[in-house]
């Protein structure tokens, strides 16, 4: 009985600490490498991975020495733009991988960051029930390898871990 209880606690303590969404510029549609090649009007793609569902996001792309150019997408977009705020609604619920747009870009050097829009704390997703929540931003680089920032769980704190056993 013991064991029984000892499982399911432990089942309860891992579905409490949902999956996060990350949104975040890759080089390629699956989001599988997030470094970029310099050059003149490079395409790439903005990505929300690991949703388990969400209608909508809110989020910017701050491009560093990098020349924005233009972002397509096929979702209606409202915001005074992807580099200082761009709030995207999809109609639908998806879950899974993504695809937000393409952006197009004169890429120098450095790095394209996802962070929050111009006046929120933090980037949002909207989840299928109309409910925000707060996503990670991936970091992309242009012409050298770097880690894209993915993180599969939302953060937590200890206090907030023990507090699920009091």
């Amino acid at each position: 009985m013991k064991k029984v209880l000892l499982l399911m606690v432990a089942v309860l303590m891992v579905s409490s600490v949902a999956m996060a969404d990350h949104i975040g510029v890759y080089s390629d549609a699956n989001g599988s490498s997030c470094t970029l090649t310099a050059g003149f009007v490079q395409f790439s793609y903005v990505l929300d991975k690991f949703s388990l569902g969400t209608s909508g996001c809110r989020f910017a792309v701050n491009m560093g020495p990098n020349t924005f150019v233009g972002f397509t997408t096929p979702y209606p977009a409202i915001g005074s733009g992807l580099t200082s705020d761009l709030s995207l609604a999809f109609g639908v619920c998806f879950n899974g991988t993504i695809q937000l747009g393409t952006l197009a870009a004169v890429w120098v050097g450095g790095t394209a960051q996802v962070i929050p829009a111009q006046g929120f704390a933090n980037i949002l997703v909207t989840d299928c029930t109309a409910a925000a929540h707060n996503a990670t931003g991936g970091t992309a680089y242009v012409g050298v390898t770097g880690n894209c920032n993915e993180v599969a769980t939302e953060p937590s704190t200890w206090g907030q871990v023990k507090a699920l056993y009091r």
